[in-house]
């Protein structure tokens, strides 16, 4: 058998943004419509992202529970988007890395291209994307 097991743990989210106004309330307004828009997050000149970070609020021990049950030959549920954007980023890093390194090579060998690691930070990017 399969099993999708979860925990949670108490948390808050606290997100910091810069943000111009004539004043604190018009401040907050701003703010709250960004959020409502889904646009607080990202991270612009006008709105600079200064914190986002979770942290854990409460002692509480953890509870592990079965949410549900699978024969060995079912498939593990899709996972859900906030996995998927891991996922990307660490693509986009892995990406990121590999291209660098791969340039790197290539200086070191007098400017020929590695194409070995210009086609593994490729797949990587796909990935991302």
């Amino acid at each position: 058998m399969k099993y999708v097991i979860q925990y949670t743990l108490p948390y808050e989210h606290r997100v910091m943004v810069g943000i111009e106004a004539d004043s604190s309330e018009e401040a907050i307004a701003k703010a709250e419509a960004l959020f409502d828009q889904g646009d607080i997050w990202d991270d612009t000149k006008d709105v600079p992202l200064l914190f986002d970070d979770y942290e854990e609020t409460g002692d509480s021990p953890l509870v592990f529970t079965v949410e549900q049950e699978l024969k060995t030959d079912e498939p593990w549920p899709e996972p859900d988007a906030g996995v998927k954007e891991v996922r990307r980023r660490e693509a986009a890093f892995l990406a990121s890395r590999l291209l660098v390194d791969a340039y790197r090579r290539g200086e070191e060998r007098g400017g020929s291209i590695d194409w070995d690691g210009l086609n593994q930070a490729y797949e990587a990017a796909l990935k991302a994307i």
